[in-house]
C-alpha cells in the first residue's frame, strides 16, 4: 500500500474519531481472502468478500462487535447462500 492510501486512510480515521464512529479496527477485503485461505475455502472475489461484510452487519452482534469469529460465521452464510443460487441455476 502506498504513502498517499496510508494518508487517505489516516486521515479517514481521524475523520471517524472525531464524530465518533470509529472503534480502532478496520475490516479489510483482505481479511476475508485470509479466512478462506487459512480455512482452506474458495477465494472470492473482492466484491464478494463486501457481500461477506453485509452479511456480518446484518447478522451483528452488539456484545461481541464484528471479530473473527463472527466474520467466519458472515463467510460460512455467504458460500452458503452462493451454493444454494447456484444449485438453482
Amino acid at each position: 500500500m502506498g504513502n498517499k492510501n496510508i494518508q487517505i486512510i489516516e486521515s479517514a480515521r481521524e475523520l471517524l474519531k472525531a464524530y465518533g464512529y470509529f472503534v480502532d479496527n478496520l475490516w479489510h477485503v483482505d481479511d476475508v481472502h485470509f479466512l478462506c485461505e487459512q480455512k482452506k475455502l474458495p477465494k472470492i472475489s473482492n466484491e464478494e468478500a463486501m457481500e461477506v461484510f453485509i452479511i456480518a452487519n446484518e447478522q451483528f452482534d452488539g456484545e461481541n462487535g464484528l471479530c473473527w469469529p463472527q466474520l467466519e460465521k458472515a463467510l460460512n452464510s455467504y458460500l452458503h447462500r452462493k451454493a444454494l443460487i447456484k444449485d438453482i441455476l
